[in-house]
């Protein structure tokens, strides 16, 4: 099958028309991309942004998550360079419940990783409820997953490592 390349001068989404009858200058869908703006004012230019590239592999107790551990919320603090993610791995046998639940965050600029909460029982994530309602206002990074309450954290606060016994359930609901 031949791949089909276009130049986006105009930058106009076009999702009503087949793709092979797309003008050219316009795209149906745009993947790993983010649209930079500026301050007071609505123009914007389309930049890349990274794909799916591994960045770091999470642990509980010095052991890597198991392969039933997922993702199931993340949240882009552009003007910090931060990645924060929502964990949730089911079948984690260094747990005593079975079971891990992790809040993380990642500089892509200076390649830090954090452990903001690890939680065998208090986070009560669910593969089947995303977290998806995530904003930060100053210190605090504030997350709803549509099931447990609306919660928050201190984006300051950081934790020791994960293999230390202390620090998993170190919060309270």
């Amino acid at each position: 099958m031949a791949k089909i390349q276009k130049n986006f001068i105009s930058g106009k989404m076009n999702k009503s028309l087949d793709e092979r009858l797309v003008p050219q200058g316009q795209y149906i869908d745009a993947l790993n991309i983010r649209l930079g703006s500026t301050e007071g004012s609505e123009m914007g230019a389309v930049e890349n942004s990274k794909g799916n590239e591994l960045l770091i592999e999470l642990e509980f107790k010095n052991a890597i998550l198991s392969t039933e551990a997922r993702c199931i919320g993340a949240f882009e603090d552009g003007s910090n360079e931060t990645i924060y993610w929502f964990v949730h791995d089911e079948k984690n046998p260094n747990s005593s419940t079975g079971k891990v639940d992790l809040i993380v965050s990642y500089n892509t600029r200076t390649f830090v990783l954090f452990y903001h909460v690890i939680s065998t029982s208090i986070l009560n994530f669910d593969k089947d409820f995303l977290v998806n309602g995530i904003n930060i206002i100053g210190d605090l990074l504030f997350f709803t997953d549509n099931l447990n309450p609306p919660r928050k954290i201190n984006i300051n606060r950081t934790y020791l490592r994960p293999d230390a016994i202390t620090t998993i359930d170190n919060v309270t609901e």
